[in-house]
């Protein structure tokens, strides 16, 4: 058995039969003492064991063999010790799970243990880059395990209660789906609102998984839960935008009469030569095609997808104006009024010229119908107030206020929601998309107050600075300080 020790330990056992040949067995335990502390440190390279357990073996091994050989009658102690000692120290060996003759090697037990840590390591590091939010809850609620995509969504602690991490709520959710999996052991699906650490609100598709124990009973359920707010995005979008065609083809074909208006009173004008039925019917047809070259501009803004293009120190206040006097020209006939508030100091941004412009005509022009259409009659007149100034913020404030019949408070939440309109069949709704695309294309936010009676007020926030590309090559960014010199009003 002394054979199997290879190298530096072959060497010390080498010794130990030196010392068993003089009839010394304390010299040859002590030898043997030694060599198997220098085996217990190991040498560079060598897999590391338990040094107190090894010496713990070593030193009983020792004291059992010198015990055995004195008292032994008929072999000789010397070779009996060491005969001895060499069988339990094999016996360690294998039982340790330590390979002592330094070829690296482990046992069967140490190697299971380390196959089993590598093999869980691994279904660790997976279960933790999933890209889905997966959680393990028990019968409480509480957040047994998650990945890191949900706890760093969510903000997710284990223990923590999964309807406080993910929705923000202070009690359990109705008709829990994971309610449902622990009572009948059955996976369930459901479309369900998370809510993240920020206050974003995320569609997801549930998936439930239900873990048994040994005794096959359900003692914990998995969620797996699937972002699909861009595809629900997608899904209300062509929704919309199938509703938006249905009413614009409605539209279009009242315009259309009215074309067909226009057309017979200007034939019948060119046939009895009555200048002023021309003149008339002229009107109508102009009127009419400017309301179908209008939809179809926003309805091409709309589908396209589109960069804005920015110009650098583009005075906000000068398109103002220019909507002003364009709608000012054509309520002239009109009891409705246009006015422009302008306070000073002007200020100097960078803006999609020509997307700002459109915005707010598509705002003025919903401001004048609101006034043409309200019922009211004890008002003299209506009044369309247009308002520009720098909040001091970092941001460019465009209102546009109406004194007309406002909006019903019931329709409030549809206004951004779907294609709004209050015009019934005179209106698409999809200006106020248009206004809604150009404000959120250049970072801003468009919000309203309206009262019922008395009036609408649309306002646009859009940053001021914006990065463009310099001639250089690097980012820049324009906004330059305030002027002085204009009029306070126009």
């Amino acid at each position: 058995m002394a054979g199997t020790i290879a190298g530096p330990e072959r060497r010390e056992s080498d010794r130990l039969a030196e010392g068993a040949h003089r009839g010394n067995p304390a010299t040859a335990a002590g030898s043997a003492g030694r060599a198997g502390d220098r085996l217990a440190g190991g040498s560079p390279g060598r897999p590391q064991v338990a040094r107190g357990t090894l010496l713990a073996w070593l030193g009983g091994a020792a004291a059992l063999s010198v015990a055995v050989a004195l008292a032994a009658p008929v072999a000789p102690p010397a070779v009996l010790g060491t005969a001895l000692f060499v069988g339990l120290v094999a016996a360690g060996r294998w039982l340790l799970g330590v390979q002592l003759s330094g070829h690296g090697r482990v046992g069967p037990v140490t190697g299971l243990r380390r196959e089993l840590d590598v093999t869980r390591q691994q279904y660790q590091r997976l279960f933790s880059a999933v890209p889905e939010f997966i959680c393990v809850l028990d019968r409480e609620h509480n957040i047994v395990e998650a990945n890191d995509a949900y706890r760093q969504t969510f903000g997710a602690d284990t223990r923590s209660l999964c309807y406080q991490v993910c929705k923000r709520r202070a009690t359990k959710c109705p008709n829990c789906v994971v309610d449902r999996t622990f009572e009948d052991g059955v996976p369930q699906t459901e479309e369900e609102i998370l809510i993240t650490r920020w206050g974003r609100r995320i569609n997801a598709l549930v998936h439930t998984q239900p873990i048994f124990d040994q005794d096959l009973n359900v003692n914990e359920v998995m969620e797996v839960f699937t972002d699909v707010t861009e595809v629900k995005r997608l899904q209300r979008q062509l929704a919309l935008t199938g509703r938006a065609v249905a009413g614009t083809a409605h539209r279009i074909k009242n315009i259309l009469m009215g074309l067909e208006g226009g057309i017979f009173i200007v034939n019948e004008g060119l046939e009895t030569d009555d200048r002023e039925a021309v003149a008339s019917g002229w009107e109508m047809v102009e009127r009419n095609v400017h309301r179908v070259a209008a939809i179809v501009r926003d309805l091409l803004f709309c589908a396209k997808e589109r960069s804005p293009e920015f110009e650098p120190d583009v005075l906000p206040q000068d398109i103002v104006r220019e909507v002003r006097d364009l709608y000012a020209d054509r309520m002239a006939g009109d009891d409705v009024d246009i006015h422009a508030e302008l306070p000073l100091p002007h200020h100097r941004g960078s803006f999609d010229r020509e997307a700002i412009h459109n915005l707010l005509c598509n705002l003025v022009a919903n401001a004048i119908d609101a006034c043409r259409f309200d019922p009211s009659e004890h008002k003299d007149g209506h009044r369309v107030v247009l308002r520009c100034w720098h909040n001091g913020d970092g941001h460019t404030i465009f209102q546009v206020e109406d004194d007309g019949e406002g909006i019903p408070e019931e329709l409030t939440r549809k206004v951004f929601n779907e294609f709004f309109s209050s015009k019934g069949t005179e209106g698409t709704g999809i200006g106020l998309l248009v206004v809604q695309k150009i404000a959120e294309e250049h970072g801003g936010t468009v919000t309203f107050d309206s009262r019922p009676g008395e009036g609408t007020v649309f306002t646009v926030a859009i940053p001021t600075a914006r990065p463009f590309r310099t001639a250089g090559g690097g980012d820049g960014l324009v906004a330059k300080g305030p002027l002085s010199g204009d009029p306070t009003a126009v």
